[in-house]
């Protein structure tokens, strides 16, 4: 039996790559009202009252950004005193995930809100996983 080397198997991933990235739906869903929705949803200003940041080791750090704020805008554009966010950055949204960018770098989070709680789940462009709860101010 011939044997299939990892550079084999990284290129034959790489080639199929385009051909899952085209396979998008093509139907006239209203994306836009929804990412609108979820922008107008998150913006105003948050205070974190839960947080837990595990890192790629699977060591947890809790309650690293308890009592830091971020203030994201409708424009597009977000502030905060979280040095784990940046001081300022822009973020864009689609479907419930939020990607925003700053000096210290990038996040990915999937937003879910209710009533005056906002939680994010996601990844950090250092390998950080992380898992905050926000109350709105």
């Amino acid at each position: 039996m011939k044997k299939i080397s990892f550079l084999s198997i990284m290129m034959l991933v790489l080639m199929a790559m385009p051909l899952f990235v085209s396979c998008g739906s093509d139907d006239d869903n209203d994306d836009g009202a929804r990412d609108s929705q979820l922008v107008a949803e998150v913006s105003g200003t948050w205070m974190c009252v839960e947080s837990t940041d595990t890192q790629q080791s699977g060591y947890e750090l809790k309650s690293l950004i308890v009592g830091k704020e971020i203030t994201i805008k409708k424009d597009g554009t977000f502030t905060s005193n979280a040095p784990s966010f940046g001081k300022s950055g822009t973020f864009t949204v689609s479907g419930n995930s939020i990607t925003a960018k700053s000096e210290v770098g990038t996040f990915v989070v999937t937003v879910t809100v209710s009533g005056n709680k906002m939680t994010w789940d996601g990844t950090a462009s250092n390998g950080v996983k992380f898992h905050y709860v926000f109350q709105r101010e």
